[in-house]
């Protein structure tokens, strides 16, 4: 079978780059599909991940932003799609969305969304302007045949709006090996330093924690704009020492396994990938519960805690019951690692190849 991925680029370090990559290439490498990956504008530039050499990089030569040349990418990506002519062509959501139903390639058109439903709604609040994208993006995604989303909730959110929805985890990029000792007096967190990953109200918690628990650091790994903010305001709060921005790292694989608990603060997610790389390396997690993800991955009890969103008494709590009763920090590690096994990208990808292969029958 012949599938055709569009998106932006791949040379961006990101988790939906991170999953394109493992899944094009289990496809093409496991399942013998014909895999093809369309970008928009790479210039030259590198994949940031793996790819298997039976993955095929097509790229259009036009910026998809929107612009003077928004329209010109549009018909290339026809021309692109009609000279591959796949049996399914999948949407990562971007500007692509608004293009790929109408290519006349005669592929199956799918819908992939990695955020949720209310995304500018979360992120920009309730006004006309959110509004406005959301219904936009609805009116885009009603002329695809089938659209899959990462979570049980988001499912439920769209479902009165489309007819065809499915739910399809990601699949876990780290392998089940080695796992933490959680014997390290430290906790981590990793992501953008961006609003939506609400550090403050991380290091809020952590200052709580500190006063109980002066010998235990919090390490953030990551880049943004708010980095600067952030670092003040671990000044402000005289933890210098005690919470670190240790910039991006190009191994958090190991960062995580001389770590005893990952921290996640954000106030919306898609499905955050962190946690289930946590997971995979036996972290216990403390999270806000916020939508939509953490929900369906970290369970109270037995891979880590779930605290209300925002709540940074509840968080300060969880990390210090964590700290100061070892056997349930191995206990929950221990969990977390065990729970990663449903997230393995065979069992992912053997859902996907079945929707394609379903999808296909009704091409017929």
């Amino acid at each position: 079978m012949r599938i055709a991925y569009c998106i932006h680029s791949l040379n961006l370090a990101g988790g939906m780059e991170r999953v394109l990559s493992l899944k094009a290439s289990k496809l093409a490498e496991d399942y013998g599909h014909d895999v093809f990956i369309v970008t928009a504008s790479m210039k030259g530039r590198q994949p940031a991940f793996p790819l298997s050499p039976k993955v095929k990089l097509v790229d259009v030569g036009v910026s998809d932003r929107f612009g003077p040349g928004f329209f010109r990418y549009g018909r290339g990506l026809n021309k692109v799609l009609t000279r591959i002519a796949p049996d399914v062509t999948v949407s990562l959501c971007g500007n692509d969305v608004y293009f790929v139903p109408s290519c006349d390639d005669g592929s199956l058109k799918l819908a992939e969304f990695h955020f949720s439903h209310d995304k500018f709604l979360l992120k920009y609040g309730d006004n006309p302007y959110s509004r406005w994208r959301t219904k936009t993006l609805e009116k885009a995604l009603k002329k695809f045949h089938t659209l899959v989303v990462l979570t049980q909730a988001d499912a439920r959110a769209w479902s009165g709006i489309l007819p065809s929805v499915k739910q399809i985890y990601n699949p876990l990029t780290f392998s089940l090996s080695d796992r933490s000792q959680v014997s390290a007096k430290r906790f981590m967190a990793a992501g953008r330093l961006e609003n939506q990953k609400d550090y403050p109200a991380m290091i809020q918690a952590w200052k709580k924690v500190a006063e109980r628990h002066p010998d235990w650091t919090l390490d953030i790994f990551g880049d943004g704009h708010q980095k600067d903010d952030i670092q003040r305001l671990v000044s402000s709060e005289g933890l210098e020492g005690k919470v670190r921005l240790m910039g991006r790292s190009s191994d958090i694989r190991s960062e995580m396994l001389n770590s005893s608990g990952l921290l996640l603060s954000s106030r919306f997610e898609g499905f955050p990938m962190v946690l289930l790389e946590a997971s995979a390396m036996g972290l216990p997690m403390v999270s806000f519960d916020c939508h939509y993800g953490p929900s369906e991955i970290v369970r109270t009890g037995e891979n880590g805690f779930l605290v209300p969103l925002g709540d940074t008494d509840a968080m300060a709590e969880a990390i210090c019951q964590l700290i100061e009763d070892v056997p349930l920090r191995q206990k929950l590690g221990k969990g977390a690692f065990e729970s990663a096994r449903s997230f393995l990208p065979e069992r992912i990808m053997n859902q996907w190849d079945s929707l394609f292969r379903s999808l296909k029958s009704n091409l017929g």
